[in-house]
């Protein structure tokens, strides 16, 4: 994780925004924020290896909340929620 960090370093500023999720959608999901400067630090400090991705960059802020992709009442393309009312 060091040598990770410090390659990202080498391209971003000490300062970026840095998320490390651990088992992301899943029910016992963890999602530790930062900036890069400490990105090693909250890996090791949190005991993260396995199924933990990381998201370096301005990203990480741009959406709130959870992904409604699989709430069995969230209507995409392929899927009509099991709540949703049609009409026609």
């Amino acid at each position: 994780m060091d040598d990770v960090q410090k390659e990202l370093l080498q391209e971003y500023p000490a300062d970026t925004p840095v998320a490390a999720c651990y088992h992301l959608t899943w029910p016992d999901q963890k999602i530790y924020r930062g900036q890069l400067k400490d990105l090693a630090k909250i890996v090791h400090d949190n005991h993260l290896t396995l199924t933990t991705m990381l998201v370096v960059g301005e990203a990480i802020d741009n959406r709130h909340g959870f992904s409604e992709l699989y709430n069995k009442n969230f209507t995409h393309l392929f899927r009509t929620g099991e709540d949703t009312i049609q009409i026609g």
